[in-house]
Order: structure tokens, then C-alpha cells, then sequence
């Protein structure tokens, strides 16, 4: 995908000035917090009868100089000063708690960590201030007024009238439990979980230093006649890592460098083959509540987007890699290949979200065949599921092996919606399918697909995947740029979006709700949208342009919105409708993009009776999440590879643009999150301006019939047409034979109705006259002429 070219020094610039501010910020807070314990710790009683004399403006003067001689505390007038207010006046000496607190908020500035914890322990340390200073004002002893201070004897005054001394103590005991018991317990387990790697920092260590060793009294064992290049082993597994790729701005690297690992002491096979970790994409945040969310539509109503906040933030990643897991992962890899003497000269690793990728450049004598056949071997020996071997990377003179991550990371639609990537994207549908295993944003242009095809097994990731197409239009576009005809026959999958009716889904003539789920239904949809195009066509040709783009750009006043059609299950409807649903689509697929109409079409059936040759030939963008087979994933992709994946988003998408596929970790959003979306549109004034979609000919002679409570009878001049009308036509045109037998033979078709098909085809022009008992006279040459006649919509209908 192509990256967004910005100006990358001012965005330094900003993320430059603004994490020195917080070290700023950061160092202050510090300081002062150690300030403050400083001159509470060493507060002496009798500091207080020297400095009561002077005014508290009189800082300078000789008597301040003089005083300051007299003091106890070694932090000057200011210093007494303060630890007699906070010992005396306010807390008493518990109040080193707070100051503790001010000081880790300071520290989690200074080193760019979340607030959180910060804020959590703040707040634990204010209780517990309180309660033990009001502990401190119940003792009888003489130093109880510095445990204390005013406000704790002041509560414990309180708490003793109210409930007694026993009371007030078991009170404020509890009090002081149950909060320590619940963040003590979560310090605990993060303490424990933070010293499992740094006990194994030793022994990793020692067995470093034990291959330099070993390294040295094999450098001295060797004939001084051997080349110095093989004569120093040891210096293969330092080598310095190439430069890293310029990212886009200047963005901060959650990885600081490469890093290096040399080979485990007890395999000497893979000496002298490094592991370079390549470095992370960090995208630029942005905030999309900055933009403008108040804009006017073409009736004058004010249509507000959505903001980001309606969507949950995902826990916040701590940009570790798990160094003991790649090199494990390395030594296995490298002692299976070695095995069948593949040499591997060098492997970069690239940490994603859910799966590593190794890439490994091989010797130039290994056949890359080599590598793919032993797909199963090193799966068993990673003990891994769902490894992929890409074999060779596009572009790469390397081999791939994706093995999944110990610790799999979540993607959120928020935490990829709020970059500076789709804040201001240039395409014209922006559409967020994930992220690349590089931790790249990946954001594809829905106008330039133009149409997805989406299929995986249950439960992989599909009805998420289409709530996040459709909540990234939402965040990108407004009512009058596009519109929405959602088809569901699960019943379940979308009706969150049934709040939209008024502003972004499209209406059909006779329908009650705007989200069709009965097949008859979908197929008069489609049949309405298929409708449109052929009348936007007309627009176009009348416009003299070529394109939805040109005619917006043209006429700005009258511009079309776009269309986009989602299918939730095709199987159902191709089961249900089977015939009359793969037509439209077909169509549509073929011959709409250049009018703004957009399919988005998902199957759990990846099979060739659901995805058709004809429908997978209009589909050049693939979206294949798990599946079961190598068959399923090459009847999505033409290619294995899907049946690997891991589940939960995680997906293979073939774009247009590109010869392979490339594996995202697509983001989750659920479906509480979808329904407060759509109920912030929907709360809005409804617009006036509401888009309807016309009937196709049929379709209004069926509704004036029903309408009127009777079919209606239509004389021989208005017989209404067969429903093998169309196929027959294109039977006799292909066959340049007009025979009723033919009719009654290919079709199935009874003598009586063949011979009125006959006779509608003779009145449409298409055959001549009957001629006795010859074959009827074909009158159209070739096919495309005879979908011209048949497509033409008459002058009344628009």
C-alpha cells in the first residue's frame, strides 16, 4: 500500500516539543514531592517559635537572615515553614503518602508511561492519609498530635462521637484493608510477573559468556593458515543491523534497536547466522474530535459525525518483544532446516500483532521447493498451529515462515481509526482493514477495489469485519456522500444499523424496514439497485463524462452519492434464489463502479456452486479469513494459505493492485460499540431529503396489481412478458435457430407456453415471422445488441 507522503519535520516537531514538556512536568513534580518530604520528614517543634515573629512576606529582610540561623531543618525558612503546615495544620506525618504519590505521577510523566496507575495510587494514597492521620488522632499518646495533624483529630473527633473509640477503630481498620488487599494483590502479580524474565537474566548471561569462551579455544585450535573470515565465528553474531526505513514523519519507534541474539550454547549449527528484529511502524496519532463534526447537508439540516469516544479503548501494549520466544522459535527453525541441509545465511524477524515473520535468505544452491515441502515438519517442530511459509516474499530475495506470537495482541477500531493516516485521507471511500505485521495501518480506498469479495469459516472474523467497513464510512463520510443497502438474511448480523434510516440507508418503494432479510426481498432490491445504475448510466452519457467523478466534479449542485450494497450471507440467498440473485449481482459487479456503486458481498460457504466463476471473475478484491481446507482458501484466494490462519480477524486480503496477498490482523469492534454509533446518527434530526430508488418495469406492474387488491388484467397488446423471456431470447440469438421445440427442449418448457414466448420474442423484434414449418428467422446478429434491447428502460419509467 502506498504511504502518505507529509511534511515529516513539522510532525517531529510536535511529538519533540511535547514529550520534553512532560519530562518538564515530570522532573517538577519530582522535585517538589521530594521537596515536600524533605521538609516534613525533618520538621522540628521548635522551629515554629523562631520564624513566628516574621511577617510571611519577610523572606529577605536581616530578621529572616537572622532566623534562618536559629532553624532545626536543614531546608531553610520555606522548609519549615511548609512542615509545619502539613505536620500541624493538615495531616500530620502520614501526609508522606501523598507526597510519594505526587512523586510516581511525576515519574510516569518523565518516562512517557500511562496515567493510570498513576492516578489509581494517587487516590490510594489520599485515603489512606486520611485514615491513618484519623488513626492517629484516636491514640492517647503525647506524639499523637504529629500523627495526626488538625484534620485527622478533627475526623477522629468525629468518627469517636458517632460510633465510639471501638467503633471509630474498626471503622477505620477496614477502611485501611480493603483497598491494600486489592492493589496490593495486582502489585503482586505484575512484581512476579516482572521477575520470572529478570531470574533468567543471569543463566542467559553466563551461557553468552560461555559461547565467547568456547569461541576463543576454538579460534585457538584452528591452523593460523585458515582465512580470517572463518577464523572468527564469534564476530557473526554481532553484526550491525542495517539502517532502519524511514517511516512516515517522524514517528517514535516502540522498539528502540534490532536486536541482536547469538546462537543457544547447546546447538553449535545455526553459529554464525544472526537475527535481526526489524523495527516496528508506530503511526502517528491524531485526534479525529479535532476535525470539523458539524457539517451542513444539501436540505440545510446540520449532520454531526460521530465521536471517537463512542469507541472503547483497547489495553494499552507495552512494546516488549519477547526475546526468549524468538530465539527459541529461531533455534527450532534453524535445527529443522538443518537437518535437510537448508542453509540459511541470515533471518530478520518482524514482530506483528498476532504472528512473527522470519525471513530467511537462503544459500544460493537451496531450491525454495525445499523450504514449502516441509511446511507440517516445521509446524511440529515449532509447536505451532497455523504456521504459513511464504516462499519467495514479493519483492524479497528471501523466504517467509509466519509463526503465531506467545502473547497476541488486540486491535481495536479505535486504536486505528485515531491515526494521522485516516484523519486525512485522500481517498474517497477510506475503508480501515487492519494491521500489516509491521504494525502498519492499513487503509484501501473502497472506489478502487471496487468491489470486495468477503468468506471464511464461522465464527473467523466476517460480521466484524463488515461493522468495521461500515463504522470507518461512517467516521469518513456524511449522509449526502453515501448511502447504504444492507442485506441481511441472518436477521441478526445488522440490524444495529436499523438507526440509519433516516440518514445513510437507501429506501425501496413498499418496504416497511429499510434492512432487507427475506431472499424474494433481496432479489427486488438488488433488481432496484441494478435499476439505478442503468438510470445514473443515462446521467452520465447526458453529462458527457465518463465517470462518478467527473459528473460531481462538474456539477456539485446535483452530485451523486454513492452507493454501497453489503451482503451478509450469500449462500442463503443463492440456495433461496439461487439464479435470480447471481444475475443482478453479476451485473452490478460488472458495470457499476463507474456510477458509484459498490459491492460487499461475505459467504461462510466458500464453495464453487456459492462463489461462482462469473462472481469471482468481478471481484478482484478478496478478503479470506479461516477456513477449513486448501480447497476453500483457493476457491477465495486461487491460492492456499487461508486454511493456516489463526481465527479472530486474523486474514489474508488480495488486493487488486497486487500478485499475492498480504496478512492483516483486522481490528475488533463489538457490538455495543456498533450500537452506540448508530444511536448517536440516529438521535439526530432525521433528513429531509430522502433517497429513493425507482422499480424496475416488472416489478411496478406486479405492485400495481397487488396494490389493487386483484391481478390485473392486461389486454394482448400488454401481455405481460415470460419469465423466461430474457433466456429465451439469448437462447435464439445464440443459436441463430427460432424454434418452439428448441424452446420446449433446452428451457423445459411446456408446447402452450414455448409457443407464447414465441410469440413475445416475434413482437419484441427479435425473431420474424412464423414460416410455415421452417425455424423462424433470428433478426438480431449477436448478443450484445439483443442485452441492449433487453436493458433499454422504457421512456415512462424515469
Amino acid at each position: 500500500m502506498k504511504r502518505k507522503k507529509d511534511n515529516s519535520a513539522d510532525t517531529g516537531k510536535t511529538s519533540g516539543h511535547g514529550a520534553l514538556k512532560r519530562e518538564i512536568g515530570g522532573i517538577v513534580l519530582m522535585l517538589s514531592a521530594l521537596f515536600l518530604a524533605g521538609s516534613t520528614i525533618t520538621f522540628h517543634p521548635g522551629d515554629q517559635a523562631v520564624y513566628i515573629q516574621l511577617p510571611w512576606y519577610d523572606i529577605l529582610g536581616p530578621a529572616a537572615r537572622d532566623a534562618v540561623a536559629h532553624i532545626q531543618t536543614p531546608f531553610g525558612l520555606l522548609g519549615a515553614r511548609v512542615g509545619s503546615f502539613f505536620v500541624r495544620s493538615f495531616l500530620g506525618f502520614p501526609s508522606l503518602l501523598l507526597f510519594s504519590a505526587v512523586f510516581y505521577w511525576g515519574l510516569s510523566l518523565f518516562r512517557s508511561k500511562s496515567l493510570k496507575s498513576a492516578l489509581i495510587f494517587f487516590l490510594y494514597s489520599v485515603l489512606m492519609s486520611l485514615d491513618l492521620a484519623a488513626m492517629g488522632g484516636l491514640t492517647p499518646f503525647a506524639f499523637s498530635d504529629l500523627l495526626a495533624g488538625y484534620v485527622g483529630r478533627m475526623l477522629a473527633e468525629m468518627f469517636s462521637t458517632l460510633l465510639g473509640a471501638t467503633g471509630a477503630w474498626a471503622l477505620l481498620l477496614a477502611i485501611a484493608a480493603v483497598p491494600s488487599f486489592y492493589l496490593g494483590r495486582t502489585m503482586f502479580s505484575r512484581v512476579s510477573a516482572g521477575v520470572a524474565p529478570a531470574a533468567a537474566l543471569p543463566s542467559r548471561l553466563f551461557s553468552r559468556i560461555g559461547n565467547v569462551f568456547r569461541a576463543l579455544g576454538k579460534k585457538k585450535n584452528e591452523p593460523a593458515a585458515v582465512p580470517a573470515a572463518i577464523a572468527r565465528p564469534a564476530e557473526a553474531s554481532v553484526v550491525p543491523p542495517p539502517a532502519p526505513e524511514r517511516l512516515e514523519g517522524n514517528a517514535h519507534l516502540p522498539y528502540s534497536t534490532p536486536a541482536l541474539f547469538s546462537s543457544p550454547s547447546g546447538v553449535s549449527r545455526d553459529d554464525g547466522v544472526e537475527l535481526v528484529v526489524q523495527q516496528a511502524t508506530h503511526e502517528t496519532e491524531a485526534d479525529l474530535d479535532d476535525r470539523k463534526l458539524k457539517v451542513k447537508t444539501k436540505d440545510r439540516d446540520t449532520y454531526r459525525i460521530p465521536s471517537i469516544d463512542l469507541l472503547e479503548k483497547g489495553p494499552e501494549g507495552d512494546g516488549v518483544i519477547d526475546e526468549v520466544h524468538l530465539a527459541e522459535s529461531k533455534r527450532r527453525l534453524l535445527e529443522k532446516l538443518s537437518i535437510y541441509k537448508i542453509e540459511v545465511k541470515r533471518i530478520q524477524a518482524t514482530v506483528g500483532p498476532r504472528v512473527t515473520l522470519f525471513e530467511m535468505e537462503l544459500a544460493p544452491d537451496v531450491k525454495v521447493s525445499r523450504v514449502t515441502a516441509l511446511e507440517n515438519d516445521l509446524a511440529m517442530a515449532l509447536a505451532a498451529r497455523g504456521i504459513r511459509i511464504i516462499a519467495p516474499i514479493p519483492g524479497k530475495n528471501a523466504v517467509g515462515v509466519e509463526i503465531p506470537n506467545s502473547r497476541p495482541e488486540t486491535v481495536m477500531l479505535r486504536s486505528v481509526l485515531q491515526v494521522e493516516k485516516f484523519k486525512n485521507s485522500p481517498y474517497t471511500l477510506p475503508i480501515v482493514l487492519g494491521k500489516t505485521i509491521s504494525n502498519e495501518v492499513y487503509i484501501d480506498d473502497l472506489t478502487a477495489m471496487p468491489h470486495l469479495l468477503i468468506a471464511g469459516s464461522t465464527g473467523s472474523g466476517k460480521s466484524v469485519g463488515i461493522n468495521v467497513i461500515l463504522s470507518s464510512l461512517l467516521y469518513s463520510c456524511t449522509p449526502d456522500k453515501v448511502k447504504f443497502v444492507l442485506i441481511d438474511p441472518k436477521r441478526v448480523e445488522l440490524f444495529h444499523y436499523q438507526h440509519l434510516k433516516n440518514h445513510f440507508l437507501l429506501r425501496f418503494p413498499g418496504f416497511d424496514e429499510q434492512i432487507v432479510t427475506e431472499p424474494q426481498k433481496a432479489v427486488y432490491a438488488l433488481k432496484c439497485v441494478e435499476k439505478e445504475m442503468e438510470l445514473r448510466y443515462i446521467r452520465l452519457e447526458q453529462a458527457g463524462v465518463r465517470n462518478i467523478g467527473d459528473f460531481n466534479r462538474s456539477n456539485p449542485i446535483d452530485a451523486m452519492y454513492y452507493i454501497v450494497v453489503v451482503i451478509d450471507e450469500l449462500a442463503d440467498l443463492m440456495i433461496t434464489a439461487g439464479r435470480d440473485v447471481e444475475e443482478p449481482i453479476t451485473r452490478l459487479a460488472q458495470l457499476a463502479r463507474a456510477v458509484g456503486i459498490h459491492l460487499i458481498v461475505a459467504t461462510q460457504r466458500p464453495s464453487v456452486d456459492i462463489i461462482t466463476g462469473i462472481i469471482k471473475a468481478n471481484f478482484p478484491s478478496r478478503i479470506a479469513f479461516q477456513v477449513a481446507s486448501k480447497v476453500d482458501s483457493r476457491t477465495i484466494l486461487d491460492g492456499s494459505g487461508a486454511e493456516q490462519l489463526l481465527g479472530d480477524g486474523d486474514m489474508l486480503y488480495q488486493p487488486s493492485s497486487l500478485p499475492k496477498a498480504i496478512r492483516l490482523q483486522g481490528p475488533y469492534v463489538s457490538a455495543k460499540e456498533v450500537e452506540a454509533v448508530t444511536r448517536y446518527i440516529g438521535s439526530q434530526h432525521a433528513l429531509t431529503d430522502v433517497h429513493d430508488v425507482l422499480l424496475p418495469k416488472g416489478e411496478m406492474r406486479k405492485r400495481g396489481s397487488s396494490e389493487n387488491g386483484a391481478p390485473q388484467s392486461f389486454g394482448a397488446e400488454d401481455e405481460e412478458r415470460d419469465p423466461a423471456f430474457d433466456e429465451a431470447a439469448r437462447l435464439v440469438v445464440m443459436s441463430q435457430q427460432g424454434s418452439t421445440s428448441l424452446l420446449q427442449r433446452r428451457l423445459r418448457l411446456g408446447f402452450s407456453r414455448a409457443g407464447r414466448v414465441m410469440d413475445q420474442l416475434e413482437k419484441e423484434g427479435i425473431v420474424g415471422p412464423q414460416d410455415g414449418s421452417r425455424a423462424r428467422d433470428v433478426l438480431i446478429a449477436d448478443l450484445s445488441e439483443l442485452e441492449v434491447r433487453l436493458n433499454a428502460p422504457p421512456e415512462e419509467d424515469y
